[in-house]
């Protein structure tokens, strides 16, 4: 831990904004994750086998209700199409449209940010490294023998660990804004194909 704080301390300026970049990566991920995965994610396959059980009964009161047990995706979806049963089949795809259209841009929100936050990591990181180099140009340049080694040292040093600090941040960023981006596509996926749950 000593040693980090100190590769910290050491490689320079950027490394403080390259932080502000993982502190935001951070926060997105686990917005993201809470609000993807876990509430507006469902146990798809059980959720419909009683949801269609109570269709098949007529029930459709009771099949409301268990769609207000969640606040996944999904359910808000076909919630809206059961409110219109009575209606034509019209009246129900236009109400799954509508409520489609409503739930998915909330469930892409943000994911967008952890590709370019990672990007923004990568660069900062690269411009740290060109920091770096120039530190230790102008140390071989300028300065005097007794403080050229010093000087040269410390400007690689800046150069290394902030590139490397900055693919620390954008490696796992990357991977974190892939995976949500499966996880939105599956309960996407799940709205077109359930959507049309035969009422």
């Amino acid at each position: 831990m000593y040693r980090l704080v100190n590769q910290f301390a050491d490689g320079g300026d950027f490394m403080w904004v390259i932080l502000f970049v993982a502190m935001l990566s951070l926060t997105f991920i686990l917005e993201r994750t809470y609000f993807v995965v876990f509430k507006s994610s469902i146990n798809t396959k059980t959720f419909i086998a009683e949801l269609e059980k109570l269709i098949q009964n007529r029930n459709i009161e009771r099949a409301i209700a268990l769609c207000n047990t969640t606040n996944a995706a999904l359910a808000q979806v076909l919630r809206e199409i059961l409110k219109y049963h009575s209606g034509s089949g019209r009246d129900m795809q236009v109400a799954a449209d509508a409520k489609t259209l409503e739930v998915i841009p909330k469930l892409e929100k943000r994911t967008s940010y952890l590709d370019m936050l990672a990007q923004i990591a990568t660069l900062l990181g690269l411009l740290g490294t060109i920091s770096g180099l120039m530190t230790a140009f102008d140390a071989v340049a300028v300065a005097n023998p007794e403080d050229s080694a010093r000087l040269l040292s410390e400007g690689i040093s800046i150069a290394m660990l902030t590139t490397m600090f900055g693919l620390t941040v954008a490696v796992p960023t990357l991977a974190a804004a892939a995976w949500l981006k499966d996880k939105t596509r599956k309960i996407v996926n799940d709205i077109d194909e359930l959507s049309l749950i035969h009422i």
